[in-house]
């Protein structure tokens, strides 16, 4: 029996499961007078997912089917339509630095190249600009 919301003029609104949606409209609980049926909801299932990102994407010879060609093409396909959508919505963009070091002090913040080249620009040494960076991590936080 399917159930339906209804409406009376003394502005009582109520649901009333009925045998048929062809049966006559239901009398008001409160006021007994004939009521209304209202429009039924609209149940919204689903949802929208964007493509898949260059974190989903295969990255060895044997995730890509082994050079399978239309595989690759479908997935460059994929990602087009990702950064098409990122464009218009920057929060689905990907952070795509190059990392210089993940480990130790930089487990949790990876050094970027971008950041070593900063770093040692003054003194045109990779190694100190590293050391900078890792002093960098290492000092407590002043909150």
């Amino acid at each position: 029996m399917p159930l339906f919301d209804y409406r009376c003029d003394c502005g009582a609104r109520f649901e009333k499961l009925v045998r048929s949606w062809r049966d006559a409209d239901q009398a008001c609980p409160a006021c007994g007078r004939d009521s209304h049926r209202l429009p039924g909801r609209v149940a919204l299932t689903g949802g929208a997912r964007p493509p898949a990102g260059p974190d989903q994407a295969p990255t060895s010879w044997e995730g890509t089917g082994r050079g399978d060609r239309e595989y690759v093409a479908a997935w460059r396909r994929t990602l087009d339509r990702r950064e098409r959508l990122a464009e218009k919505y920057p929060e689905l963009s990907t952070k795509r630095d190059a990392i210089a070091a993940h480990e130790g002090v930089f487990e949790k913040a990876p050094l970027t190249y971008k950041e070593l080249a900063q770093r040692s620009a003054s003194s045109g040494d990779a190694n100190q600009g590293a050391a900078e960076a890792g002093q960098a991590r290492k000092a407590p936080s002043r909150i």
